[in-house]
């Protein structure tokens, strides 16, 4: 037998082994695995927003220095807004910003320093003593936020107070910051 025809007959035989394994293979199982569902499902989401406290009158806050800015006091006026239920003194937080300007929530052991008095229609909130500490010739920022089911929070209704030196020309501001 000559090379080539060596190399054919080696070909075939290896075609028909290939042939014969394929024919004596285990066909494919049958499963009852299905690829398409024809359920379908439809949803609405809704966004919760906790609402934030408003001014109740104007101004909205009003900062005093005492004698010569010994005793500076700044007094909030706020309420829950008109049409909404369930927020009030207990859901309130108050907060002080940080040196970065950040409002965080003040500790309890402060609160000794915010008063706060009224309804949810109209309340009055009088901060003094250690939270205005240094404030001769300077400047605090106060808010207040509600807190809402989940650990939700408003965003911040906010008193910017500032003194001049020894409490001259006591000035406070109202505006609204996010919470972080």
């Amino acid at each position: 037998m000559t090379f080539r025809r060596r190399h054919r007959v080696l070909a075939g035989v290896a075609g028909v082994a290939l042939l014969v394994g394929i024919g004596i293979a285990p066909t494919a199982q049958v499963t009852d695995a299905a690829f398409t569902d024809p359920e379908s499902g439809r949803a609405t989401i809704t966004a919760f927003d906790v609402p934030e406290p408003v001014s109740s009158q104007t101004p909205g806050c009003v900062a005093s220095s005492g004698l010569l800015g010994a005793n500076p006091i700044v007094t909030i006026y706020w309420r829950v807004p008109v049409g909404v239920t369930g927020y009030s003194l207990t859901t309130t937080e108050f907060g002080l910003a940080n040196n970065q300007g950040l409002l965080e929530p003040v500790l309890s052991n402060l609160l000794q320093n915010v008063s706060t008095t009224g309804t949810t229609t109209a309340y009055v909130t009088v901060i003094n003593g250690a939270l205005l500490a240094n404030i001769l010739g300077g400047s605090k920022t106060l808010g207040i936020r509600f807190t809402g089911p989940g650990g939700w929070e408003s965003d911040w209704l906010v008193a910017s107070a500032s003194f001049g030196l020894l409490g001259a020309n006591p000035q406070c501001v109202m505006s609204t910051a996010p919470s972080p």
